[in-house]
């Protein structure tokens, strides 16, 4: 199979990809996890974190929020332990351009009964699905992923950290707080946002009001207005230190709320899970929107045998994608490839790295497959010859002497294989390695 002189590549993500990256399946299953309902790993032990009512049960929930937030890229974990039983739990994704621009995706995390689904479950696995996208990507402005305790006590999380950030001088641009995100009895998809004409609060719900507009073909949601919002919500703390801010949360202005507001009767069956997943792809129009999607140009160009990926002066690391793992000693910009299959590159320019798209290879030019992507070793030997190959594509191994006889033949997907020649007669021999693209002949010494 050849490919010559034609370019392929994978484009780089916008803000409609990233909407569309939103998984029902992940918020399904994060609700299930942090609810309760269904059982997870954390601290290597298989848990219920059915319990995160504040101050008695909810180090558990903390402790799976800081694990999850672990395995996601480019992200700073702290532990805000602010009291003797208060830990907010905080990731930071510094922006390359404007590190000190700060938008903020915050909400409650502790509850004050079993269960909680609707409260708040649905603003903490928001935001964590949000983190698991954006963290992908390099960004313009720094993102700070919060989630707050003791919110159910007075918003004693949010105003610790919120009353910290004014007297540390922190630009924080915006706040967006979600609680309780995913109760829509009714069924007509309307949605509130809080409001208050503090710092540029009505600017940040017209830009919000702006983005629902332009995703409305991804976005089915209905908006009302509440001016002047509540102040029973994290936003709250930072309206009081003239932050930018505002509230989004299912229709409380409607009287269409939760009607398990409060109770272990909160539980993931009275989520509309098709709503919850519209509310979360608005959240993400926002954040991808402000934090602004770094230039990295993670597209990757076939020619031949041959992938590179568009940017310049970066850290590379080439990926298999299919075994999930990295191609030991591949660190330039191209890479060449032996086997069909699906590879991605990590890019890393100024501390930031991400991780392309995986492309797939479906044709390759046999003629740039070079002998020494196979190495035969002993040579000489006595009992055994290994095979070396770099693919892991069947491949066919045969022996012949030195008149063209074939003595032995096997057949591998291994990439280190041992064929036994110790019946041999010493002398001159070729092993011939065929896979379906390639076929190579070396010469070897039986002594």
């Amino acid at each position: 199979m050849i490919l010559l002189g034609s370019s392929i590549f994978t484009s780089g993500q916008n803000i409609q990809d990233l909407i569309d990256q939103v998984s029902i399946s992940e918020l399904s299953s994060g609700l299930h996890i942090f609810s309760g309902e269904t059982s997870t790993t954390v601290n290597n032990t298989t848990v219920s974190i059915l319990n995160r009512v504040s101050n008695t049960g909810n180090d558990l929930a903390a402790d799976y929020l800081v694990e999850e937030l672990q395995n996601l890229n480019n992200l700073m974990i702290t532990n805000n332990v602010y009291s003797s039983l208060g830990r907010n739990v905080i990731a930071t994704q510094t922006g390359t351009v404007n590190p000190n621009d700060i938008y903020l995706i915050c909400g409650h995390y502790d509850a004050v009964a079993n269960y909680c689904a609707d409260d708040n479950a649905s603003g903490t696995v928001a935001i964590l699905e949000i983190a698991r996208i954006l963290s992908e990507q390099c960004v313009d402005n720094t993102i700070v992923y919060a989630f707050w305790d003791e919110e159910e006590l007075g918003l004693l999380g949010a105003r610790n950290y919120a009353n910290a950030a004014a007297a540390r001088g922190d630009n924080i641009k915006a706040v967006l707080n979600l609680d309780m995100m995913g109760y829509d009895g009714d069924g007509d998809n309307e949605f509130d946002i809080d409001v208050r004409n503090i710092a540029n609060s009505i600017t940040m719900k017209d830009e919000l009001v702006a983005l629902l507009n332009t995703y409305n073909s991804s976005i089915n949601l209905n908006v009302n207005i509440v001016d002047p919002g509540t102040p029973f919500s994290d936003h709250k703390p930072f309206w009081d230190q003239n932050y930018t801010a505002v509230l989004l949360g299912e229709a409380w202005s409607k009287n269409d709320q939760n009607s398990a507001y409060h109770t272990a009767a909160d539980r993931v069956n009275l989520i509309d899970l098709s709503y919850y997943h519209d509310m979360v792809k608005m959240c993400m129009a926002y954040m991808a929107t402000k934090a602004g999607i770094s230039s990295n140009d993670t597209a990757i160009t076939q020619a031949g045998n041959l992938l590179q990926v568009n940017q310049t002066a970066a850290v590379y690391q080439w990926v298999d994608c299919n075994n999930r793992g990295v191609i030991t000693g591949e660190n330039g910009r191209t890479l060449t490839i032996n086997a069909l299959g699906d590879y991605a590159v990590e890019v890393t320019v100024n501390g930031c790295t991400e991780r392309s798209d995986c492309f797939t290879v479906t044709s390759l030019n046999s003629a740039d497959v070079v002998a020494s992507n196979i190495s035969v070793y002993p040579n000489p030997t006595t009992d055994f010859l290994t095979i070396e190959r770099k693919s892991d594509l069947l491949a066919s191994f045969s022996v012949y002497d030195i008149r063209g006889k074939k003595l032995k033949t096997m057949n591998s997907r291994d990439r280190l294989t041992k064929i036994e020649v110790s019946a041999l007669s010493s002398g001159f021999y070729f092993i011939e390695v065929r896979t379906s693209h390639s076929k190579k002949i070396k010469r070897f010494v039986k002594k």
